[in-house]
């Protein structure tokens, strides 16, 4: 029975296989040609407007300004680009700091494990302050003992 399907689902695989292939290279295609026309349709209008704004003002102030305007919309681009990445760089920073004193208790926990385990005194200490710290994480934000809240002053 299973000797039989082998072979069944090998010819499903290679005609997925070559399904996705010929898709693959249909879409390339069509979207090669619609980027030239998109392409063209942009430089047309560059051109275009180059043309109204040389008929208004003169030929090479008009070209000046089509040229000012694009490097205008570069730089833009360009100073967004370099925000998004300080942005990104300035997350990864957070991150990395933020597992590194997470790291660093590990460490002093891990330390401190043996004398809290020879200690039971110590032992019964850390469990109860453990218990207590995953109750008041389990406890809704509303039910904590802590400074009243003031009308008009956001919640934590």
């Amino acid at each position: 029975m299973l000797a039989a399907i082998g072979p069944l689902l090998a010819s499903f695989a290679a005609i997925d296989i070559a399904n996705l292939t010929r898709k693959l290279k249909r879409n390339a295609i069509l979207y090669g040609f619609a980027l030239i026309f998109l392409l063209t349709a942009y430089v047309l209008a560059t051109a275009a407007l180059a043309v109204y704004l040389g008929g208004l003002w003169g030929l090479p102030v008009g070209l000046l300004v089509v040229a000012g305007g694009a490097l205008l919309l570069a730089l833009i681009m360009y100073v967004s680009a370099v925000i998004a990445n300080n942005a990104e760089l300035w997350r990864k920073r957070e991150l990395a700091a933020a597992n590194s004193s997470r790291a660093l208790m590990v460490t002093a926990a891990a330390s401190t494990l043996p004398m809290v385990i020879k200690s039971r005194a110590l032992l019964v200490v850390a469990i109860a302050g453990g218990l207590g710290f995953l109750a008041m994480k389990k406890m809704p934000t509303g039910l904590r003992l802590s400074r009243r809240r003031r009308p008009g002053e956001p919640l934590d």
